[in-house]
This record gives C-alpha cells, sequence and structure tokens, in this order.
C-alpha cells in the first residue's frame, strides 16, 4: 500500500507530460526501495538485513542473470521471424565473407562492418556493460523494494504462493503506464489486468529463486536490469509496424514460462535431494 501510495507521485508527473517515457519513470522505478526503506526504519529493522551486496559471493548467477534474457529476447526475434509474424529492417544485420555490421545498435568497439567472432565478442562485452549500467540506475530501485525486503518477508524460502503475490502486486503496479500506452498499446486493458501482472509473476519466481541461493540483492538486480535492456533487440530489429504483438508477446512470455518451471523444477529437485 505504501508503494502504491508514494507512486501517486511521479505517476501524477508521468500522466502530465503524457508519456511513458517521462523523465519521471526513474523516480518510480525508485519508489519500491523508499517504500522498503521507510518500512525498515519504522520497524527499526537493519537497511541490510537479510541481504547480501557481496556479488563474488554468487558471481556464477550474475552472469546468468544477464544472459538469460537475452538468450530468451533473441530465441523470441527468431521464432516471430520464423513464424512470419515480423520483419526485420533492412540492412539491419548484414553478413558477408565471414565479416558482420549491424545498423541502430552502439556498442564499444563500433558497430561497423568487423569479423564475425570481433562483434559477437563488441556485442556481448557491450550488451554486459549495459545490462549493468542500467541496473545500477534502474533496476536497483525496484528490486531493493521487490525482493530485497518484501521478498523476505513473503518467500524467504521460495514459497510459490509468496512469488505469486509478489508478481501480481508487481504487475498491478504498472497498470497506470500500461494503459497510458506503454509495453501494450494494441491492448493496454488486457495487457495491464492480464498479461503484465501472469509476465512479474513469472519475473518473480525466475528472480526470486536465484537471489534466494544466497541471498545476494545484485542477482535480482541483474536479471531486472538485463531484462529490460534485452527487450530493445527485437524493437531495433523489426519494423515497427510488421510486428504482430499477440504472436510476439505469446513466444515472449511462453519462453519466460519454460524458464520459470526449468528453475522451479530445479529447486523442488534440489529440495527432494537435501531431505532424503
Amino acid at each position: 500500500m505504501l508503494v502504491m501510495l508514494l507512486s501517486f507521485i511521479p505517476y501524477y508527473f508521468i500522466f502530465n507530460d503524457n508519456s511513458s517515457d517521462s523523465a519521471w519513470t526513474l523516480l518510480l522505478m525508485w519508489i519500491p526501495a523508499f517504500a522498503a526503506i521507510i518500512m525498515r526504519l519504522y520497524y527499526k529493522e537493519g537497511l541490510f538485513k537479510g541481504i547480501s551486496w557481496n556479488p563474488i559471493k554468487d558471481w556464477k548467477w550474475l552472469f546468468i542473470a544477464v544472459f538469460v534474457p537475452l538468450i530468451i529476447e533473441v530465441s523470441t526475434l527468431l521464432l516471430t521471424i520464423f513464424f512470419d509474424a515480423a520483419e526485420l529492417k533492412e540492412g539491419f544485420i548484414s553478413l558477408e565473407n565471414g565479416n558482420v555490421s549491424i545498423k541502430g545498435v552502439s556498442m564499444i568497439f563500433g558497430a561497423a562492418t568487423q569479423p564475425w567472432y570481433v562483434f559477437i565478442g563488441n556485442y556481448l562485452l557491450s550488451y554486459f556493460i549495459g545490462a549493468l549500467l542500467y541496473s545500477l540506475v534502474f533496476a536497483l530501485g525496484e528490486e531493493y523494494g521487490w525482493r530485497g525486503y518484501l521478498q523476505q518477508k513473503w518467500a524467504p524460502k521460495n514459497n510459490i504462493k509468496g512469488f505469486i503475490i509478489i508478481g501480481i502486486i508487481w504487475g498491478l503496479w504498472h497498470l497506470p503506464a500500461i494503459l497510458q500506452g506503454h509495453n501494450y498499446p494494441e491492448y493496454p486493458i488486457l495487457g495491464g489486468f492480464i498479461l503484465m501482472p501472469i509476465l512479474c509473476t513469472l519475473f518473480s519466481i525466475v528472480f526470486g529463486i536465484a537471489m534466494n541461493r544466497k541471498n545476494v540483492i545484485w542477482i535480482a538486480i541483474v536479471f531486472h536490469g538485463a531484462l529490460n535492456i534485452s527487450s530493445d533487440v527485437s524493437n531495433t530489429a523489426f519494423i515497427e509496424t510488421s510486428i504482430n504483438r499477440p504472436i510476439n508477446d505469446f513466444i515472449w512470455t511462453t519462453l519466460w514460462l519454460l524458464t520459470a518451471l526449468i528453475f522451479w523444477f530445479k529447486i523442488k529437485k534440489k529440495t527432494t535431494h537435501t531431505s532424503s
């Protein structure tokens, strides 16, 4: 309730700007952190109670958190093309004699024509650094609140009911922005009330299980940042007017559902082995 109340402030200015890309969106993404800090101070808890900030403690999962969203996004792009549900922009990517060039993408060592092995390293390094920077500026605020505080109360031991409730609340928190045209401009009602809560529930399961391994908050933060950064892959590659949104959204959501199921059954299998 505190998150929702505080969110009225940035949402008011976002609606006044008539744009979900308003600068006030940055403040909105930090509202869950502000609410969590207020709650911790009110109950006289340490601001970092139960949270590990040491990335080395679970460094392998940092790479998983960075690249799982990218794999899902690229798979969605390829499947969307396979099902003829979108068209690539002309000249978006070109391959000739083992050399690759790409348009509309910023990379550390440039996006001009380069050998494929240089291109892959350049692209992955650029994406990795971009995901980390985005995570620090944007995703940190949300994840400190949702995973760093609320998950500790409702799903500290991978409680599926807790993950689902957090996911639904998180999804509905996006409702005003979605009704304004963000995320699901073609069907904002369906997107805001149904699709976003479903997606956030899947994210809640994946991010939550990954973080709960050693309570390293950076895992959830980087997962969230990489998710948002990787979504630009399709936005950059596809001709906007050619995208069949229902098919594209269905593919992306299904791949995240499969990821959530893999994470869930993996943790259940581990729990069963530990009990036996």
